[in-house]
């Protein structure tokens, strides 16, 4: 006879806001998410296409275009297809996106100031001893 399972309460809804950081991380956790992010956010917002982002990425086809799926539905990046030949689909960055565009900078500025490389001590801002 199977095992009942029992549903257990998420921690995120015992937090007000929770559930939706918990999903955020979920989201912006997956692997290359945040890479795939930060080209939106960081750099000239204007449309970018497909074959670009593979080519800077690094990314399989199917990685990337899952990746760029989810951020569309999450409302993060817009998606506009032309009826052209060859086929055409330009990505961008939206509003919604472009909020989070403080965040990035706190990060770039954490990162430039500490290393998770164990060979490089950071003695102060800008000075990177090997």
């Amino acid at each position: 006879m199977p095992k009942a399972r029992v549903k257990k309460e998420t921690p995120c809804a015992t937090v007000p806001g929770g559930c939706e950081i918990t999903e955020l991380f979920r989201l912006l956790g997956k692997a290359h998410m945040l890479d795939l992010l930060h080209l939106f956010i960081r750099e000239e917002p204007r449309p970018k296409r497909f074959v670009d982002l593979q080519a800077r990425l690094g990314l399989s086809p199917n990685t990337l275009s899952g990746r760029l799926k989810e951020l569309v539905a999450a409302g993060l990046l817009s998606r506009t297809v032309y009826n052209e030949i060859p086929p055409r689909v330009d990505y961008e960055a939206t509003d919604k996106a472009r909020t989070l565009c403080p965040v990035f900078e706190a990060l770039h500025g954490w990162a430039a100031e500490n290393t998770l490389r164990n060979d490089v001590v950071v003695e102060s801002v800008g000075e990177v001893v090997a």
